[in-house]
């Protein structure tokens, strides 16, 4: 992900805090801690809240990124919605003046009449206290409930090359939400403050940590138990799916197919016997039907070509990928290796399907003249490669959309992986990979 998205998407985050949470990010780059910054403050002048910002330098660089963003920094200082207090070590603040000074923001915001008070702070103010302090600090915060009774939000930025990694690792603890990356994550490691206040802390700490993670494996646990009832209940859905559409299918050939045939041949035999004006109309009444016999065809090989199971995947796609050729206008070709290779049902099926989602995109969106599609058997594994000469995309912008889940749900469902290689320009190239139960191809089975 470049810096601009990541950017982007850490600031949506950030304009999600809302009252009583207290949150803390790590950072190795000025650049970092001032897009956080600034996305903080900014979300909160929207709200009309007192935003302050404290920070041991650099206050003029944040005040002209705030502009730079469209926030008419003088004015909201003006107002007293907006205050940047810069090098409070200076002053020699200690962190029980910084515990005050927030609980006296916090009041004086509600007396002025805003709709709340926030603040994020660049904490290497502290750096001339002790780690025990900074840590007491924070905890007492949360232990005075500053942020529930204030309804408030508490942002605190911890630069990694100022402070040692033992004071990290107490900052998360006592930190109920944490920054990672470009997302706010809830802080598994969070110890309440009336146990990190706790003279006991010390001697109680072992029994936290195995608490925790007996609590992680159970969330674990759970949440793989959800993963397999999803999968399970996913294959089932797609299996009945199936079956629906082959009825759907063999319904359409057999008794709509048929009368259309039937109907012609019918007009066929009439159309001496019919006065000169009506048999003229033969022919185009015969094309026409010819026309719905081949819709009919078509609409049922895209339900479920019985190919697929009378013959196999080979033969479907190589079907496929002329249909496909003809009805867009791309050139296209399909290529096997072996040529007789089979699958077992359920990983024919996931193939066929894919390939289908795969062309049918490439004749809506890629504006291609070259589609290429390879099927190959290697060792254990059976692959699926789509390759197009069109305008290409970012996988990651795309990568939720629902054409690419549901390709990629088909191919985990049945033990497979899919990978998409593209960019803006370069084209496509889809891979999927099916292991298969045995080192060679097998023929499909009902079992």
């Amino acid at each position: 992900m470049d810096a601009g998205n990541r950017f982007e998407r850490v600031r949506a985050a950030i304009e999600q805090l809302g009252p009583a949470d207290h949150v803390c990010t790590l950072y190795h780059e000025r650049d970092t801690e001032v897009a956080i910054a600034v996305s903080y403050i900014r979300a909160g002048l929207a709200r009309g809240e007192l935003c302050v910002c404290v920070v041991d330098d650099g206050g003029a660089r944040i005040a002209a990124a705030l502009a730079s963003e469209g926030v008419d920094v003088a004015a909201e200082m003006g107002k007293g919605r907006l205050a940047i207090f810069e090098k409070p070590l200076a002053h020699g603040l200690q962190t029980q003046d910084m515990l005050e000074k927030i609980e006296q923001f916090a009041t004086d915001s509600r007396v002025a009449g805003h709709a709340g008070f926030r603040i994020v702070g660049e904490m290497s103010w502290a750096l001339n206290g002790t780690m025990r302090d900074l840590a007491e600090f924070e905890a007492r915060l949360n232990l005075n409930r500053v942020w529930e009774r204030h309804s408030c939000v508490g942002l605190c930025q911890f630069d990694i090359r100022k402070f040692t990694p033992e004071t990290l690792r107490e900052m998360i603890i006592v930190h109920p939400l944490v920054v990672i990356g470009d997302r706010i994550c809830r802080n598994p490691y969070y110890v309440a403050p009336e146990q990190y206040l706790s003279p006991d802390w010390p001697r109680l700490e072992a029994d936290w940590m195995m608490t925790n993670l007996e609590r992680l494996q159970q969330s674990q646990d759970s949440l793989r138990a959800s993963q397999e009832r999803y999968r399970s209940l996913s294959h089932r859905l797609l299996e009945q799916q199936e079956q629906e559409r082959a009825a759907l299918a063999r319904e359409l050939h057999d008794q709509l197919g048929q009368s259309l045939v039937a109907v012609s041949l019918n007009l066929e035999v009439i159309k001496d016997e019919l006065s000169p004006a009506s048999s003229a109309r033969v022919p185009e009444s015969m094309r026409a039907i010819k026309e719905m016999i081949e819709q009919v065809r078509t609409l049922a090989f895209e339900l479920r070509p019985s190919m697929l199971d009378e013959f196999g995947l080979v033969r479907a796609l190589r079907l496929l990928v002329e249909r496909h050729g003809k009805r867009s206008g791309i050139s296209a070709s399909f290529t096997a290796a072996p040529t007789d290779a089979r699958a077992p049902r359920e990983i024919e099926t996931a193939c066929f399907r894919i390939a289908q989602e795969a062309l049918n995109n490439i004749a809506s969106h890629a504006r291609a003249h070259h589609v290429e599609v390879t099927l190959t058997g290697e060792n254990s594994d059976l692959e699926l490669m789509i390759s197009d000469d069109g305008v290409g995309f970012s996988v990651e912008q795309l990568l939720s959309s629902l054409g690419l889940v549901g390709m990629r749900e088909r191919a985990e469902l049945v033990g497979g992986h899919l990978g998409i290689e593209s960019a803006p320009g370069a084209g496509t190239t889809l891979r999927a990979r099916f292991p298969l139960y045995s080192p060679k191809f097998v023929a499909p089975t009902d079992e």
